[in-house]
C-alpha cells in the first residue's frame, strides 16, 4: 500500500509540472530544454517574420506632408494647363464677334455678375485680358504640376477660380452645380501648406537647409571666409530656383505661342453665324452694355402688316422686317439693355424677339433654323426657337423676351 501511494503522489506531481511548463518533465535536462524553447519562442515573436507585410517605401512617402494630395495636385495642374492651351488654340476666343468669345462672355457676365460695372473696363481691352487669363492658367498649371513656387501658383489658381465663380458660374443654381466653387476650395490645401514633399520646392528647400546649416556652423566658428562661402551657397540655391522658374516660364510661353499659331492655321476662317444683322447701320449699331439687370420675363408681342394700320408702334425701330426670313432669325442690339438680341419670324408676319445672352454663363446664343432652337456654343444649352424656353441645360431659365411689333411701313420696333 505504501508503495502504491508513493507512486500515485509522484504521478500527480509530474502531471502538475507538465501543466505549468507545457512540456513533459522527465528529468532536469528536459526541464532545461523546455525553458530554452520558451525563450526561443519569445525571441521569434519579437523577430519579424519573412512573410510579414511591412509598410512599403511608397506608402511611407505617401505619408509625408503633401504627398497624400498628389492626385488632387496632378488634376489641378493638368486641368489648368489644358484650359489655358485650349483657349490659346481657339481663335474665336479672342475674336469679339464670334459666339463664345471672351468679349461676349464678358458682356453677358456684366448683366449677371455681382461685380457689374467693375467688369466694364475689361471690355475695352478684351484681347489683352483674355491673353493674361490664358497664359495665367498655363503658368498656374505648370507650377502646380512641377511643384515650383507651388504656393504662389496655388494662390493664382484660387484667384482665377474665384473670378470665374463671380462671373461665369455665379448664377448656377443650386450653387454646387457650378464647378468653379469646387476649384476654389480645391486650391486651399496648397495655399496653406504648399505642394508637399514631391516637388521642386522641396528639393530646393533641402539645398537651402544645407546652406543654412553651413552658415550657422560658419557663424559659430567665426571664420569670415566660411561665412562668405555659406552665403554664396544660399544665394546660389535661390538663383537655381529662380532660373528653373524662368525656364518653365519660357517653355510655357513658347508652347502657348505654338498652340495659338496652330489654332489660327487650322481654324483661322471667320466664324459664320446662322443669323444676319437686321437694319445694318441703323438702330442696331452696337452700344456699350449697361449695368442694369437683364429683364427675366415679359410678353412678346407680334403684329401683322395688315393689322398695324397707319399707327406706328411704340418703341425704337431696329430695321426692316424683310431682313428676317420666315422660320429664320436676324440679330440686333437691344436698345434698352445694350446687349445682343435675336428676332425670329415664327411664321409669316409673326415676329418674336429674345435676348441672345445665355442666362447660364453669359455666352451669346445662336439660332439654328434647321432644329428651330437657340443653341449656346459654350456649354450646350438649348432654347425653344418660338418661346425662348429652356429645353436642355445647364441653363436653368429661358431667354429673356423682348416685346416686338411690326409697323405698317414694314419696319420692326422694340420697347426701349
Amino acid at each position: 500500500m505504501g508503495l502504491a501511494t508513493d507512486q500515485a503522489k509522484r504521478a500527480m506531481a509530474k502531471s502538475r509540472a507538465q501543466k505549468r511548463s507545457g512540456y513533459p518533465v522527465r528529468s532536469s535536462s528536459n526541464h532545461a530544454v523546455g525553458k530554452l524553447r520558451s525563450d526561443n519562442d519569445e525571441e521569434d515573436l519579437r523577430r519579424p517574420s519573412p512573410n510579414a507585410v511591412s509598410p512599403s517605401r511608397f506608402a511611407r512617402l505617401l505619408s509625408t506632408p503633401g504627398a497624400s494630395l498628389l492626385v488632387l495636385r496632378a488634376f489641378l495642374g493638368v486641368t489648368f494647363t489644358f484650359a489655358g492651351l485650349q483657349k490659346l488654340a481657339n481663335p474665336n476666343f479672342f475674336r469679339a464677334t464670334a459666339p463664345g468669345s471672351f468679349q461676349q462672355q464678358l458682356q453677358g457676365s456684366i448683366l449677371t455678375s455681382p461685380l457689374h460695372h467693375l467688369l466694364n473696363p475689361a471690355l475695352h481691352a478684351s484681347t489683352p485680358v483674355a491673353l493674361v487669363i490664358s497664359f495665367g492658367e498655363v503658368a498656374v498649371g505648370l507650377g502646380t504640376l512641377l511643384g515650383l513656387f507651388g504656393r504662389i501658383a496655388a494662390v493664382g489658381g484660387l484667384l482665377l477660380s474665384f473670378s470665374f465663380f463671380l462671373t461665369v458660374s455665379f448664377n448656377d443654381n443650386p450653387y454646387y452645380y457650378g464647378p468653379d466653387i469646387v476649384f476654389l476650395f480645391a486650391w486651399t490645401p496648397f495655399v496653406l501648406s504648399g505642394p508637399g514633399a514631391w516637388s521642386l520646392d522641396a528639393l530646393f528647400a533641402k539645398r537651402a537647409a544645407r546652406a543654412l546649416a553651413l552658415l550657422e556652423a560658419a557663424t559659430k566658428s567665426g571664420g569670415p571666409a566660411a561665412r562668405q562661402r555659406a552665403s554664396e551657397l544660399e544665394r546660389r540655391v535661390f538663383l537655381q530656383k529662380a532660373s528653373a522658374a524662368g525656364v518653365v516660364g519660357i517653355a510655357g510661353l513658347v508652347t502657348g505661342g505654338l498652340v495659338a499659331a496652330i489654332g489660327r492655321l487650322v481654324g483661322g476662317s471667320p466664324h459664320s453665324t446662322s443669323a444676319g444683322t437686321i437694319g445694318r447701320g441703323g438702330a442696331s449699331s452696337t452700344t456699350s452694355p449697361s449695368t442694369s439687370s437683364q429683364k427675366k420675363s415679359g410678353t412678346t408681342t407680334s403684329t401683322t402688316a395688315g393689322s398695324s394700320g397707319a399707327v406706328r408702334p411704340k418703341g425704337i425701330r431696329i430695321g426692316p422686317a424683310s431682313d428676317v426670313p420666315v422660320g429664320g432669325a436676324a440679330s440686333f442690339t437691344d436698345p434698352k439693355e445694350g446687349v445682343p438680341a435675336l428676332v425670329v419670324q415664327v411664321r409669316t408676319g409673326v415676329f418674336r424677339a429674345f435676348s441672345a445672352v445665355c442666362p447660364h454663363a453669359g455666352c451669346q446664343v445662336q439660332f439654328d433654323q434647321q432644329s428651330d432652337l437657340f443653341i449656346c456654343p459654350c456649354h450646350g444649352s438649348e432654347f425653344n426657337g418660338s418661346t425662348g424656353a429652356v429645353q436642355r441645360g445647364p441653363a436653368a431659365t429661358g431667354l429673356s423676351s423682348i416685346p416686338v411689333a411690326l409697323g405698317s411701313n414694314g419696319q420692326l420696333y422694340v420697347d426701349a
